[in-house]
């Protein structure tokens, strides 16, 4: 069937047929699923808080000659096939809670294994302040967000209360629940946590179980295991006992900054007590207050939570997902430690590596001669990391990072692009030449002459072709690689020579799905092919050929070097009336039950025929004297052990005697009872 649409945008589209076939038994087959890729050239995408396409960035982009798409974070794409439209994405100050779920998770795959191009630059909701820290996406930046002894300014005792109601014994998948994600959430707390610091954990149902009581992080030995511990138990949390447990292990602490984070359900949270007035005392007496809720705004409780969270001064954080636990603990202990984002003016110095994003024509880059940052996030680099720029502190923090991740590339300025924290440098000649530059390195190449390549499916086989150009350089082999993307994760391809200059790579399509693959010939060069589709599951394809089986056991026969046995013609030789076995029919059904009611009778009811009970007896003895004889050739056709010889100046060593037969009363003891037993099965 053949029909024509017209694509509103660039990218994959997905296409599904259902067949409505009344009677159909195998319904597996009646829907089919297939992908069209929309070619042209393609833009970056640029996503920001406002969705502004006249912003800076935006235009800086534009102007350098690289397509341009501006959206909002909720609007950011969260599947492979939205991605494929887009060179590269970019991060612009926005959180990690605002993105669609899955978002992160598809630009990881981007990028890594697709070969697409990611930039986040900073701001007070990007890097680790942003929630990005155990986020898929901090493996793939070129920066690690962990909160290191030298930048933290003064310690922090927080204690953290967990619902260990019933409803956190709901599985989370992966055979997890929800309150092992929990506490997956408070240990990436405690590593985030500086070995100054001091927490306390308290597991809450109806009242409050101390787990770990205030301890200081480099003195308390495996509080993790401990927290691991924790399991739920029933009925919903008290909120009221929860504030008061985590008040009073706060009391007895010298720390300054103190903090308390209260994990709840946003559907049963209950008694919270006279929290209007306890909790602004606690805030008076310097304790803040956090929320993470289990739910929705929606929620039955979820207004309680939010006003907590208000009345202590600090954040009330929903999350439907609770994959997300560790991430959001990980966020909430950073912003509390007020320790990832710097509010002031630093310097900025120019390192060689930054030659390797590309000709920058401003010669104040070759004097180095960089005015300040008004403001930055804190990051590392990653050891394999290039870094461009550096600020001019103690910390040595790579203000400009960037990396080849996997097949794909990736980004990350810590400073603000345009905003309040910008600074000095937001007015320097060379900054918008830089953000361009920075661009079309994480884009990438967008045409590609020395290779060609394609993919297209073989029934249920998908063969990967590539042919390098007659110019192609020796190295564009060496480096020639091939990545295939399905349902079950990224796989690499074996190439093979198929010509002077042309390869080859086949994979199964073994399950409904879409396949995509990328050939990579060199660190400028991948080529996302468009992507090929299994409609369905290959146990359901109907055989249009009658004859394929026959020729499959023939050629499984002929690769074995023996043949199909008996022949086919042989096999269907002969009359095909019947045997008349329909004649017997009733009379064998009534043996059928006669049988079994005998069987009932024996086994049930203790019944025993004396004919029964000696065929038995006749057919077990017969069986033993079977065994035996079988033991007895054993033994006899058993190779003899050569005698070794004795080595000079060794001793014989006297054989074990031979274990005695056993008597003959206890044989016919065991034959008896043997017999017993038999009887009564």
């Amino acid at each position: 069937m053949r029909f024509r649409d017209r694509a509103a945008s660039l990218g994959t589209h997905r296409y599904e047929l259902v067949l409505d076939v009344p009677g159909d038994r195998v319904r597996e087959n009646d829907r089919a699923v297939g992908v069209v890729r929309v070619a042209g050239p393609r833009p970056v995408l640029v996503v920001r808080q406002d969705g502004d396409p006249g912003a800076r960035l935006p235009s800086v982009l534009r102007s350098a000659g690289l397509g341009v798409e501006v959206t909002t974070p909720g609007r950011t794409p969260a599947s492979l096939g939205a991605l494929d439209a887009f060179r590269a994405v970019v991060l612009e100050n926005v959180p990690a809670g605002d993105l669609p779920a899955g978002a992160m998770e598809a630009l990881a795959t981007f990028v890594e294994d697709l070969g697409g191009g990611l930039l986040m630059t900073g701001g007070k909701s990007s890097f680790g302040v942003g929630g990005y820290r155990l986020s898929p996406l901090e493996p793939v930046l070129p920066v690690t967000m962990e909160v290191r002894e030298e930048q933290r300014r003064f310690a922090l005792a927080m204690a953290i209360a967990l619902d260990r109601s019933g409803s956190m014994s709901a599985p989370a998948g992966a055979g997890r629940t929800k309150m092992d994600l929990a506490n997956l959430g408070t240990i990436a707390a405690l590593q985030t946590l500086g070995p100054n610091d001091e927490l306390a954990v308290i597991a809450v149902d109806s009242a409050p179980h101390v787990v770990v009581p205030l301890t200081r992080i480099d003195e308390g030995g495996d509080l993790g295991g401990r927290i691991e511990s924790i399991e739920s138990g029933g009925g919903g949390i008290f909120v009221d006992e929860a504030l008061r447990a985590m008040a009073s292990q706060l009391a007895s602490t010298t720390t300054a900054n103190r903090h308390m984070v209260l994990f709840a359900d946003a559907a049963d949270a209950e008694e919270p007590g006279a929290y209007r007035t306890f909790v602004p005392g606690l805030v008076q007496a310097g304790v803040t207050l956090s929320v993470i809720a289990l739910g929705t705004p929606t929620d039955s409780d979820a207004a309680l939570l939010l006003e907590l969270a208000r009345l202590g001064g600090g954040r009330c954080k929903f999350v439907e997902d609770v994959q997300q636990l560790p991430r959001l603990f990980a966020q909430e202990t950073i912003e509390v430690a007020r320790s990832s984002f710097v509010e002031e003016s630093v310097g900025v110095r120019v390192r060689p590596s930054l030659v390797g994003l590309g000709d920058l024509s401003i010669g104040s880059f070759a004097g180095g001669a960089i005015p300040p940052v008004g403001g930055h996030a804190i990051a590392w680099a990653e050891p394999r990391a290039s870094v461009g720029l550096a600020l001019d502190d103690e910390t040595d923090t790579p203000l400009l990072s960037f990396w080849q991740r996997g097949l794909g590339r990736a980004a990350a300025y810590l400073g603000e692009v345009d905003g309040e924290f910008t600074g000095p440098i937001g007015g320097f000649e060379g900054f918008d030449e830089l953000l361009a530059t920075v661009g079309r390195w994480v884009g990438g190449a967008e045409s590609v002459e020395d290779v060609w390549a394609e993919i297209r499916r073989e029934g249920h086989e998908a063969v990967v072709r590539v042919e390098l150009a007659s110019g192609a350089s020796p190295d564009a082999v060496e480096a020639l690689r091939a990545v295939q993307v399905g349902p079950d994760g990224a796989v690499p391809l074996w190439l093979e020579r198929t010509g002077l200059r042309e390869f080859e790579a086949r994979f199964p399509l073994d399950r409904e799905g879409v396949y995509r693959a990328v050939v990579q010939a060199g660190a400028d060069t991948v080529l996302r092919l468009a992507p090929v589709s299994l409609p369905y599951s290959p146990e359901f394809e109907p055989r249009v050929d009658p004859g394929e089986g026959r020729r499959t056991l023939a050629r499984l026969a002929e690769i074995a070097e023996g043949r199909v046995d008996p022949p086919v013609s042989d096999l269907l030789a002969g009359s095909r009336d019947s045997l008349g076995i329909e004649r017997l029919g009733a009379p064998l059904a009534w043996a059928a039950l006669l049988l079994l009611l005998a069987e009932v009778a024996v086994r049930r009811w203790g019944l025993r025929l004396a004919a029964v009970g000696r065929a038995r007896e006749f057919a077990l003895d017969g069986i033993q004297r079977v065994r035996t004889a079988v033991r007895r050739g054993r033994r006899a056709s058993a190779p003899q052990k050569r005698d070794a010889e004795p080595r000079a100046g060794s001793q014989d060593r006297p054989t074990d005697p031979a274990p005695p037969p056993p008597s003959s009363e206890l044989s016919s003891v065991l034959d008896r009872a043997r017999r017993r037993a038999s009887g009564r099965r």
